[in-house]
């Protein structure tokens, strides 16, 4: 039956409103970046090579589709995507209807905050897909490995915001406060995301910051091992498991 309710929710999710404006942000992002790198001023390639060992135009691309475009547009499609769950259910009347059929609360919440991730996924490889071609004839020296392990794991940090809107929408009762609250947090978090770059007597207590771990194919671009790669999903995997598991505790004591 969770199965079912998923693939019905995530179909349905996809013919909303709100998701056809998640799919115009990213539209937008993929067109958007790559004129951002076409002229750049020298000392932003001097930055790029004191930064990350690089100083070609592929390395400002990563950086600046990475910071510029994916960490702001996750946090917005998060919130867009997962900030009413289940609050929006009970403010019309509707979760206690939903719940006298045969589904508990935490089931509830875990396949909604699933069929979430599954939109933002979608949406987020989707991106990626279109965006690789078209930057691939505009960037010199663009790796398509790079590209694609990076997305591998910003999936991950971009699924985080699905998790932790999500889990803002069961903990604070009002869902205008709740998108408050995921709004300042995500960005305070994505704010910080290259801190152990910037200064890198910060490397070790940013990595606190899940986001640290998003764009850790960035900060490693210039000696990316698989080991970085699968080492970030494995740590923002256990975030987001950390955070289903704290909604659905909380849903658990939730009234209807």
């Amino acid at each position: 039956m969770s199965a079912r309710f998923l693939w019905l929710d995530v179909r349905a999710t996809l013919g909303e409103r709100k998701t056809l404006l998640a799919a115009g942000l990213m539209a937008y992002a993929v067109l958007a970046v790559p004129f951002l790198v076409a002229k750049p001023p020298e000392h932003v390639m001097a930055a790029m090579g004191t930064w990350f060992g690089a100083s070609e135009p592929f390395t400002l691309f990563l950086y600046l589709w990475t910071d510029l475009a994916m960490n702001k547009l996750v946090v917005i499609l998060g919130l867009v995507l997962a900030g009413g769950l289940v609050t929006r259910e009970r403010e019309t009347g509707v979760l206690a209807v939903l719940l006298s059929k045969p589904m508990s609360p935490v089931r509830y919440y875990l396949v909604r905050a699933l069929s979430a991730c599954v939109v933002m996924g979608l949406l987020y490889v989707a991106g990626h897909l279109v965006a690789a071609p078209l930057v691939a004839r505009g960037v010199p020296g663009f790796r398509a490995g790079t590209f694609f392990a990076s997305m591998a794991v910003h999936l991950f940090a971009a699924f985080f915001c699905v998790c932790f809107s999500a889990l803002m929408s069961v903990l604070v009762p009002k869902r205008s406060l709740a998108a408050l609250v995921s709004l300042l947090v995500l960005f305070s978090l994505v704010g910080g995301s290259f801190a152990g770059i910037y200064n890198p007597a910060w490397r070790e207590a940013a990595l606190v910051n899940p986001f640290a771990h998003g764009v850790t194919v960035v900060t490693h671009m210039a000696e990316l091992r698989p080991g970085h790669v699968l080492g970030s999903i494995a740590v923002l995997l256990g975030f987001n498991l950390a955070l289903l598991a704290l909604g659905a505790a909380r849903v658990r004591h939730l009234e209807v």
